[in-house]
């Protein structure tokens, strides 16, 4: 909880020091599809690639102009990033899996080039889990929910941080509402195998190679947008004007 306080803050400061200048800031809301990729996912997924379970996101944002075409955005989302595991169990038959995140994420600068109401941007993300479930249930109905860990798990437990670079299109209307899209692709493992031994005396298992992957769709409005030419029609500025 102090990290997400912790990120909160500095976020916040990020978004008074870009709003000094020529700032808009906004809201936006979601869908989110998530899955998993990576090449150890079939020890986590054993009866094939997961497939997504219905997510949303909500969170703002701060659009900060450079220049005529080319802007900063800073974004701070709270998201979920949900998907479906098929699994083969020990009687070999399949049944699926529910593996379910809850992220504290910030885009902390994404490049944005913009023309004519068309943004395409790039740039990193760091985010926090702060609630995680894994859901299984086998072919005989038995089933079992698994947390994200604890003070005596040492390993085979959900990693905290996540990181990666997100790339993104949208499009914002002259009243201020946009629509986005996203893709983002995660560099951390989701799984910590942290001092992970199958028996005493073995050697330590590598590290499980299995990260988020993320398809996200948005609608937002932007507050605050200027009218165009607004000094040319001030009768102080200009009296000879009707």
């Amino acid at each position: 909880m102090k990290k997400i306080v912790l990120i909160i803050i500095i976020t916040s400061a990020w978004i008074s020091v870009q709003a000094q200048g020529e700032a808009r800031i906004g809201i936006k809301a979601g869908l989110t599809s998530a899955t998993l990729f990576g090449p150890d996912l079939h020890q986590l997924s054993s009866g094939g690639n997961p497939t997504p379970l219905n997510s949303f996101h909500v969170g703002i944002f701060v659009n900060s102009k450079l220049t005529r075409n080319f802007w900063l955005k800073s974004e701070l989302l709270m998201i979920q990033k949900n998907s479906s595991l098929p699994i083969n169990d020990k009687w070999g038959q399949k049944y699926t899996s529910s593996f379910k995140s809850d992220y504290i994420e910030l885009h902390p600068f994404s490049p944005t080039l913009h023309v004519k109401g068309f943004q395409l941007l790039a740039g990193p993300y760091v985010s926090m889990l702060f609630n995680a479930s894994f859901l299984q249930k086998d072919s005989l109905g038995n089933s079992t929910t698994a947390i994200f860990g604890n003070s005596i798990l040492n390993s085979r437990y959900r990693q905290k941080i996540d990181a990666g670079f997100v790339l993104g299109a949208e499009y914002e209307l002259k009243c201020g509402i946009s629509l986005g899209v996203r893709y983002t692709h995660g560099f951390v493992p989701v799984i910590e195998d942290a001092a992970a031994v199958p028996h005493a005396g073995l050697p330590e298992l590598p590290q499980q190679k299995i990260y988020n992957q993320v398809l996200s769709f948005s609608i937002g409005y932007v507050f605050g947008k200027k009218k165009k030419d607004d000094t040319k029609t001030d009768p102080l500025l200009y009296p000879h004007q009707k």
